[in-house]
């Protein structure tokens, strides 16, 4: 039987469509865990960032099996092709072709697969102790910097009823924290005449020992469900995490970057998420050296940085992507903005762990999600706990008192 290596790069999404590229090729080929088991090698792939697209590009080079590209790259076919001239390609909205992709792949046929097609049908992998469950897909906005956008161009939300079945197999299947990821939350519903919030009440009666992260929801969205996403996240299968990302602190540069809010709604939600639930743990996204960003924009958003002390801050350099309005723009010299990043990253790593470290001392029940060389799971406000003196497995959950913290953990002793 042909053996099949499948390799996911980018965010939950994209590995929520491994899990059903996985399920699909077990139907007629053997998926394995290695490059070197493998006859065809599966590269499910993002185009978020310059950075990551060139380290794909040549991984791409690198492979010497049969290939087939899938993911948000295939946006890039040019560049696929000076380094795979075979491989077939297979976009995030035709995942039911990747089976054919293989035969192609062992063929040396270079097929395309572009075609937009509704994913509730297919199977998934159903995994334990975490379960990555996509509600919809593309979104409703139009920022200028974003290349994402083009792979997944239209918004295409799950029916609740695909949703709650993953959930129900997936918990019945051992796991204990189910994501819920899209490439906007808040989107979700508009195409099927629903929203968000009727999806999350209908998932706070499910039956089962589980809990509930959401996923990213932009700031425009949050703000108009705001009072409902905070009573969601009272809920006690539900962690209290919330991630809206802000972008930039400039309300000039949020403009020019054509997002679909202002600064401050964002500050206005962390303010009144953080009035009701105080440790609720707040992620957002920063963008530093936007074409247009000056000196004074920058400034704003370190000021933003220290007035909202966000606990988990996704910090990127701009990149300019290819189709994107951002890119027609003249960049910022690369030493400013490598300098501005710089800057920003010692300010986050330092609010980062005056927040963590604020909660030694505390108690918490934390569900153990991974192992490495320590177990490390998560407290009831998303902040990732190692526990090194835990000896049980992977989907259980103990109580510890938090007894060290830097910038990305906090530290747990049983008690």
């Amino acid at each position: 039987m042909t053996k099949v290596y499948i390799e996911t790069y980018g965010c939950t999404l994209n590995q929520a469509d491994s899990d059903i590229i996985r399920a699909l090729l077990r139907e007629k080929y053997e998926v394995v865990d290695s490059e070197e088991e493998s006859d065809v090698v599966v590269l499910n792939t993002c185009t978020v960032k310059g950075p990551t697209e060139n380290k794909i590009l040549s991984r791409i080079a690198s492979i010497d099996r049969k290939l087939v590209v899938a993911g948000c790259m295939a946006v890039n076919e040019r560049k696929i092709r000076k380094s795979a001239p075979l491989a077939p390609i297979v976009g995030p909205s035709s995942l039911k072709s990747i089976v054919q992709a293989v035969s192609d792949a062992l063929q040396g046929t270079p097929n395309i697969y572009q075609t937009a097609a509704g994913k509730d049908d297919l199977p998934k992998t159903l995994n334990a102790p975490i379960m990555r469950i996509p509600i919809n897909e593309g979104c409703v906005s139009a920022c200028s910097f974003c290349q994402t956008k083009l792979a997944r161009p239209s918004l295409r939300s799950y029916r609740p009823r695909t949703v709650m079945d993953w959930i129900e197999k997936s918990v019945k299947n051992g796991a204990r924290e189910i994501q819920l990821t899209s490439m906007d939350s808040g989107a979700y519903g508009r195409d099927i005449q629903t929203n968000l919030i009727h999806l999350l009440d209908s998932i706070a009666r499910m039956e089962g020992d589980f809990l509930v992260r959401l996923g990213m929801i932009n700031p425009d969205h949050a703000k108009e469900m705001l009072p409902d996403i905070i009573h969601i996240l009272e809920n006690p299968k539900f962690y209290k995490f919330l991630h809206i990302p802000v972008q930039t602190g400039s309300e000039k540069v949020c403009r020019e970057m054509n997002r679909d809010h202002t600064v401050k709604d964002y500050v206005d939600i962390v303010e009144q998420v953080r009035a009701r639930i105080p440790e609720a743990t707040i992620a957002t996204d920063i963008i530093v050296g936007y074409p247009t960003e000056t000196e004074e924009d920058f400034g704003q958003t370190l000021r933003l940085l220290e007035q909202t002390q966000p606990d988990i801050t996704n910090l990127s350099k701009f990149s300019p992507r290819p189709g994107t309005k951002a890119k027609e723009l003249k960049g910022l010299p690369s030493d400013e903005v490598k300098r501005r990043s710089r800057a920003t990253s010692v300010l986050v790593k330092k609010i980062h762990e005056q927040r963590r470290r604020a909660l030694i001392g505390n108690d918490y029940m934390v569900l153990i999600t991974e192992r490495d060389r320590d177990f490390k799971g998560r407290n009831i406000n998303y902040q990732q706990v190692v526990v090194k003196d835990y000896q049980g497995n992977l989907g259980g959950s103990v109580e510890v008192k938090i007894v060290d913290a830097n910038n990305t953990s906090l530290f747990g002793k049983m008690i």
